[in-house]
């Protein structure tokens, strides 16, 4: 489909489009007037500019000069027309401006979530050409509906990031130290050798309260990874896991290991970007522990140094479960169960029975704070979508089940749902050899042997996720793009090796 017909030129010479209703896009008597009026209307300046409507290219080659260290992004409804609007050698000219993209609206979300970083560009602006959205009108509640849903994308993973960008490089650093001296080699093994039995992975879903009392007929037939806050849940029920997965960052998730007896018995999996403080306290313990990376861009720099001696699990939209699944699936079990994964809040409950979080509500419960209340306040900090009468949900439990369920069809595993119990069978497997660590092998001082030297745009990715933690810091909101970036190469660098 198209909305242009042909170029005409304009009575100062210039070539304009024209729409297939006969109207222009722009002047036919001075679009370079108009376009000029356009730009010198915008009075704040923005990292990233969305333009809607690409016409003759005059306005964005304007808006291009007025602010060449910004980004630009020029939508057409249709690729037919985008081929079109290039035929038009100053048109075609302007499209090589490496500031500036262009795009049709099947392409609008996955360029925007590629390309605008708020860590990097800043604020964000909308210009509407006038003429453009004036012919386009049947089109505008779409455009916006998919400008919310993406910037809700967009603005989620923004606030992770501003959230936990310093911590994620603290224990990043401090657990690549840890793991110099870890032979992931063998302990890793040891769940491949186990794969001709059932792996279950256990989240801590309210239905981990019921589902696992399966695991306590035949548990020697069962292989257990268990997310780091079913994990506890499972051993005060005396059913020991094999194997605990933690990817979370946060101090909080120092509560997840504290006080279990019998963890010496149990192999934990931590993400170069979990907790350093409770992988501490683990080895302190004499547990075993081996390393992975699962997509932060300072731990996948860091291991790639090494040449990728840390195996690499996937964690979808963020969540522990998936990781946990990945690590079975390419560990190469054949049959998998998956517990406590309701993505829902069900009878009232956020959790199972026996987290941390029991001990840490119920010692400041009170007659006029009980522990529900405290629970209450937990599932209603973000809007609850009603599935049933007593089974509640999120917007962020929804997209970690959609990851999840995305992540079985993308690995061709066969799965049914019932009574909260996914069943998998896996008929395949990706090769193990890429995911198999080596033995205790040098990560940091490679990795900082390469950053010494760099400039910050050398290694800009590794550095967003901490620009992103200093943009939203008091001290630092106000500097520059240029400014964030070597602040964050120094204080990497800084760190004592």
């Amino acid at each position: 489909m198209q909305i242009y017909k042909e170029f005409i030129t304009a009575k100062n010479g210039s070539q304009i489009p024209v729409f297939t209703s006969g109207r222009t896009m722009e002047s036919r008597y001075n679009p370079e007037r108009d376009a000029e009026n356009l730009c010198n209307s915008i009075n704040e300046e923005a990292g990233f500019f969305l333009v809607l409507g690409i016409g003759s290219g005059i306005f964005l080659k304007l808006l291009s000069q007025k602010y060449p260290d910004s980004k630009i992004l020029a939508l057409e409804l249709y690729k037919d027309d985008i081929d079109f609007l290039l035929q038009n050698e100053s048109l075609n000219q302007l499209s090589k401006n490496t500031s500036i993209r262009i795009c049709c609206l099947e392409e609008l979300e996955t360029f925007l979530t590629q390309n605008y970083f708020p860590a990097k560009y800043g604020s964000f602006k909308i210009i509407e050409q006038r003429s453009w959205v004036n012919e386009n009108q049947a089109h505008i509640e779409n455009i916006n509906l998919i400008l919310n849903k993406t910037f809700g994308i967009i603005s989620a993973d923004f606030s992770v990031q501003a959230h936990f960008g310093k911590i994620w490089n603290t224990n990043i650093i401090n657990n690549s130290k840890l793991a110099e001296k870890v032979n992931s080699q063998e302990l890793y093994k040891s769940i491949k050798d186990n794969n001709r039995k059932t792996a279950v992975i256990a989240g801590a879903g309210p239905s981990l309260d019921k589902t696992s009392e399966l695991l306590k007929i035949n548990r020697d037939t069962y292989f257990i990874i268990a997310t780091d806050t079913a994990g506890k849940a499972l051993i005060k029920q005396n059913i020991i896991p094999d194997v605990i997965v933690s990817i979370d960052p946060q101090s909080v998730s120092y509560n997840h290991f504290i006080n279990n007896d019998i963890s010496s018995k149990i192999l934990y999996a931590f993400d170069l970007c979990g907790n350093s403080s409770a992988v501490r306290h683990l080895v302190s313990q004499g547990n075993n522990i081996f390393f992975f990376c699962s997509g932060h861009p300072l731990s996948t720099a860091i291991n790639a140094g090494s040449d990728f001696s840390l195996p690499v699990f996937f964690s979808g939209a963020g969540t522990v479960t998936i990781t946990a699944l990945d690590i079975a699936v390419q560990a190469g079990f054949t049959d998998i169960m998956i517990l406590g994964a309701d993505f829902s809040y069900s009878d009232g409950k956020a959790y199972t029975s026996g987290t941390y979080l029991d001990t840490l509500y119920n010692k400041g419960s009170s007659k006029l704070a009980e522990t529900e209340q405290t629970f209450s306040k937990l599932m209603f900090r973000t809007e609850l979508l009603e599935i049933t009468r007593n089974k509640k949900t999120t917007q962020i439990l929804q997209a970690y089940k959609g990851s999840l369920e995305n992540y079985l069809t993308q690995q061709n595993i066969l799965f049914t749902k019932k009574n909260e119990v996914y069943e998998l069978h896996c008929p395949s497997h990706p090769k193990l050899s890429a995911t198999t660590p080596s033995a205790p092998k040098a990560l940091l001082k490679p990795f900082f042997n390469r950053l010494q030297n760099a400039k910050p745009e050398e290694v800009e990715t590794i550095l967003l996720p901490f620009v992103a933690w200093l943009r939203n810091n008091e001290r630092s909101k106000n500097f520059t793009y240029k400014e964030l970036l070597k602040l964050a190469l120094d204080t990497i660098v800084s760190y004592n090796i």
